[in-house]
């Protein structure tokens, strides 16, 4: 009994916390999330805990598991990326000067370069992951664009990927997130994939950075 009472306690915690990390846009919103992943993490955690101690009728076990886990869901739900900017560093006849780009070469997506700065960092420390695009179109009016970072360790995805709209003029421009470095991370090379998606393409680079 008690077993199948904490199974759907943690179905409820899982389905607040996804719920806690989207925006109405769909987009992941790193102050959202944070905000939502700590409220979350607390309010999930108590209703797991009084939910344990009425089954096991204590009250002290329930509040035990419930601190643990809204502890668990918080950590994972918010705090990993801050401090998002975007900006113009060429503008459409600069870009499409370095790119000999014409009309009739139809839409183009690229991405420059991509960096993650410093490249070596220690737990509790956060590292700039950046990015240069460039989009041109053949009409010449703005586009919208999807930003995309994913961190990945050993091949395995860590915490949530980075996902921001924006809504620019042709040209090209610097996008940066900084990414929070968990305390308990383990040692080891990470690699940063960095997308631009959007309906004319969606390019993809890879940085890479080393935690100490």
């Amino acid at each position: 009994m008690f077993r199948r009472i904490l199974a759907l306690a943690m179905v409820v915690i899982f389905g607040i916390s996804l719920a806690g990390c989207q925006t109405e846009s769909g987009y992941y919103s790193p102050g959202e999330s944070a905000g939502a992943g700590a409220l979350g993490g607390a309010v999930t955690g108590a209703a797991l805990g009084a939910i344990i101690g009425a089954a096991t009728g204590s009250p002290a076990t329930g509040a035990w598991i419930g601190a643990a886990s809204g502890a668990l869901v918080g950590g994972v739900g918010g705090y990993l990326y801050a401090q998002h900017r975007n900006s113009e560093i060429a503008s459409q006849e600069a870009a499409a000067s370095s790119y000999n780009y014409q009309p009739s070469q139809g839409n183009v997506v690229n991405i420059d370069q991509v960096f993650a700065s410093p490249s070596v960092v220690g737990r509790g420390q956060q590292v700039n992951l950046g990015m240069q695009y460039t989009f041109l179109t053949d009409s010449g009016g703005p586009m919208s664009v999807t930003l995309v970072r994913e961190v990945y360790f050993h091949g395995q995805m860590v915490g949530q990927p980075y996902q921001t709209t924006v809504s620019n003029p042709n040209g090209t421009f610097s996008d940066t997130v900084a990414y929070s470095i968990p305390s308990n991370a383990s040692p080891g090379n990470y690699t940063v994939i960095s997308r631009v998606v959007s309906s004319y393409g969606s390019p993809q680079r890879e940085a890479y950075f080393t935690v100490q």
